[in-house]
């Protein structure tokens, strides 16, 4: 089912949401569409009181929150799935007219992706989050009972990426509810629109106030929830900003979890099926634009055919239609925003000045909108921006290798370490080649198939990040382990207690043997332990 195109509706005034009440300020954010450069809307410009503000908010829902039993928890979120599902066009458009992602990307990585987590989260958090039963293997202890029971950290900052609008912070806001943590949410500058929508949709499924809430603005506004006293922390987004809140962070450390600059490898074999693999490079590049951590961003073809492949990627990717993605059959919106084609184009004239051969594209498209032809490019320097850095375009730029170990060397010299993909008929040889690889997944003949599996974790390596964001991985990131136990009561006190004696002295040395030997000394100190064991405990 298609959906017209045309232009925005009159701009919206969206509220921010603080303690179950929604707010307007006269300080306001503008909302582009990247497609068109129209405002499509304001958000409030939060500062420091208003998220002071909604920290308390969710500080004081948090023990109730908590208290709630599991299965009540996962009723909300069933609730919000449903509502997800039904509010799924409007949502789409939203995404595509704020991110500017094609309409069929909206629906399938977004809708479909953020319904997938919720139904995984919803079937297994249980098992991850109920208590269980413990035991000692010291027989000194045996007729002690233990507990572990995982309990929350209180109350979690959110500051999501616009690329992903949707998905990304579903995966980071509901495991971390779930689990008995309240949450204040930031969205990016670039979606305050969805953020505000995605909050209208927690407001309407019944969550108690203050349980999460949102707060909208620019980089200062994140500074100040950063700074706001928190209990964790959960970010996506750049490098850079990565660095300045670990500094802010340094005074009063708290868990955080940073998905930072990502880098997937394209690793093409000898034997790859060739359709299938210029088919997976083209949309691993150009999907969502290549605004996707999880995007391929440096291609490693075998240098006999690098030319047959580079050429036949061209051919797809100078194919695709490039245009406003509310428009039926567009494959490649436009960039998020004007800084980030500055960067695209900047990385792709570089590469090119250093003697890099063009193939395809190369330029930002005439009019409005912050668009950018798909390219494809060879003879790239080693050392130049589009092999060393997130460019976050839709660019393909394709080296040849002429030994596998040297391909393998210029995979794992890097600085980032998200995912690589490696396309072969041998899947043998690619999982014992994935093993070699310092990335957080390997796909084999596929691209990020189970990013939004709630199954699966989703993590990075090196600077690229730490932490795992996927829901049920995520369970347990943001939770602290609480041991219960319940001693026997049956005696007046415990061996190693006092009063202290000769016989309790000659009981350590034998419980030494039985732990440290093997069978035959355990059965030899067996008779001898039992014999002091018998005469401490009537002192005991």
């Amino acid at each position: 089912m298609s959906e017209p195109a045309g232009r925005a509706p009159q701009p919206v005034d969206a509220k921010v949401l603080i303690g179950g009440e929604w707010y307007q300020k006269d300080d306001r954010l503008e909302s582009l569409n990247p497609a068109t450069g129209e405002i499509i809307g304001y958000a409030p410009l939060c500062n420091r009181e208003d998220v002071g503000l909604a920290v308390r908010a969710a500080r004081e829902a948090q023990p109730s929150w908590a208290a709630l039993p599991l299965d009540r928890r996962i009723g909300h979120v069933e609730t919000l799935r449903g509502l997800v599902a039904q509010e799924g066009d409007a949502l789409a458009s939203l995404i595509t007219q704020e991110s500017g992602k094609p309409l069929q990307e909206a629906h399938f990585l977004e809708i479909l992706g953020t319904l997938d987590l919720m139904g995984g989260l919803c079937k297994g958090a249980p098992a991850y989050l109920g208590d269980r039963r413990a035991r000692s293997g010291n027989s000194l202890l045996w007729g002690k009972r233990y507990r572990l029971r995982r309990v929350p950290l209180g109350v979690l900052g959110v500051i999501s990426p616009g690329n992903l609008p949707l998905v990304s912070p579903m995966g980071q806001i509901l495991p971390a509810l779930l689990a008995g943590n309240t949450v204040v949410f930031k969205p990016s500058e670039f979606a305050s629109l969805v953020g505000t929508k995605l909050a209208g949709l927690f407001h309407r499924a019944g969550f108690p106030p203050g349980v999460l809430n949102l707060v909208t603005g620019g980089c200062e506004t994140g500074a100040y929830l950063v700074e706001g006293g928190l209990d964790g922390l959960l970010f996506a987004g750049s490098m850079e900003a990565g660095v300045q809140i670990q500094a802010r962070l340094a005074p009063r450390p708290i868990p955080t979890e940073l998905a930072l600059r990502g880098e997937e490898t394209f690793l093409v074999l000898p034997d790859a099926p060739f359709g299938r693999t210029v088919n997976g490079a083209a949309w691993a590049a150009c999907s969502g634009t290549g605004q996707a951590c999880a995007r391929a961003k440096r291609f490693f073809v075998p240098a006999h055919m690098r030319d047959r492949f580079a050429a036949a990627v061209a051919a797809k990717v100078g194919a695709l239609r490039v245009g406003n993605g509310m428009e039926e059959g567009v494959e490649v919106g436009p960039l998020i925003s004007s800084q980030r084609l500055e960067r695209v184009e900047v990385h792709v004239q570089e590469a090119i000045s250093r003697g890099a051969r063009l193939l395809c594209g190369g330029r930002r498209l005439p009019g409005p909108g912050f668009f950018f032809q798909p390219t494809v490019l060879v003879d790239m320097p080693p050392n130049c921006a589009l092999m060393r850095e997130e460019t976050f375009g839709p660019v393909v730029p394709v080296a040849g290798y002429t030994d596998l170990d040297e391909a393998v060397r210029w995979i794992n010299d890097s600085s980032y370490g998200l995912s690589a993909s490696i396309w072969t008929a041998d899947v043998e040889r690619a999982l014992a080649l994935g093993r070699r690889l310092a990335v957080g997944s390997v796909w084999i003949n596929d691209v990020s198939c189970p990013h939004t599996q709630a199954w699966f974790p989703w993590g990075e390596r090196k600077q690229s990040g730490s932490g795992r964001t996927h829901p049920l991985a995520s369970l347990r990131e943001w939770t602290s382990i609480q041991l219960l136990s319940a001693g026997g009561g049956q005696c007046e006190g415990e061996l190693w207690w006092f009063p202290y004696s000769p016989d309790g002295l000659d009981l350590a040395r034998r419980m030494r043997f039985l732990l440290a030997e093997g069978l035959a000394g355990r059965l030899i100190n067996l008779v001898p332990f039992l014999k002091d064991l018998v005469k401490v405990r009537g002192t005991h």
